[in-house]
């Protein structure tokens, strides 16, 4: 923990980063949001054209999924956190996997089970981030303009 300077008091990696990310993130955290809303929607294109008999398109959306989970595992790779980033790439590596294996015989089933742990990280991104989204938001709020 390193000192706030004047107060006297300790701020976490975690704060550090949280800070950071408020100063200079909100480009990288609204990248990272499309990364999610990508794979998913990636992953969605694969199992309608697998239920629609188009293996090729399937596998290119397949192979697009697992292109920008890559990206997205470099994204968070900078986590405060060395035991969650191990977690993360282990994750990575098992969604790796199961796209690959996909790739040669695509199931639903891990499409669907897939999408769904994409979608439980997404849940823990944007609790991770939540400081960071309101002082995005606040920022945005259209202001009135007298015509």
């Amino acid at each position: 923990m390193i000192g706030i300077s004047g107060l006297g008091m300790a701020v976490s990696h975690y704060t550090r980063y949280v800070q950071s990310m408020v100063a200079h993130g909100g480009k990288r955290a609204s990248d990272i949001e499309w990364l999610f809303t990508s794979i998913d929607d990636s992953l969605h294109f694969a199992q309608k054209r697998l239920f629609a008999d188009e293996r090729k398109r399937a596998l290119v959306s397949l192979q697009h999924a697992k292109n920008l989970c890559g990206f997205l595992q470099k994204a968070l790779g900078d986590l405060p956190d060395k035991r969650l980033v191990k977690h993360l790439d282990e994750f990575f590596l098992y969604v790796d996997t199961s796209i690959d294996s996909s790739l040669r015989l695509p199931l639903d089933n891990d499409l669907s089970e897939m999408r769904a742990l994409i979608d439980d990280l997404h849940q823990g991104w944007q609790h991770l981030i939540s400081p960071i989204r309101a002082v995005i938001s606040d920022s945005e709020t259209p202001m009135s303009h007298n015509a």
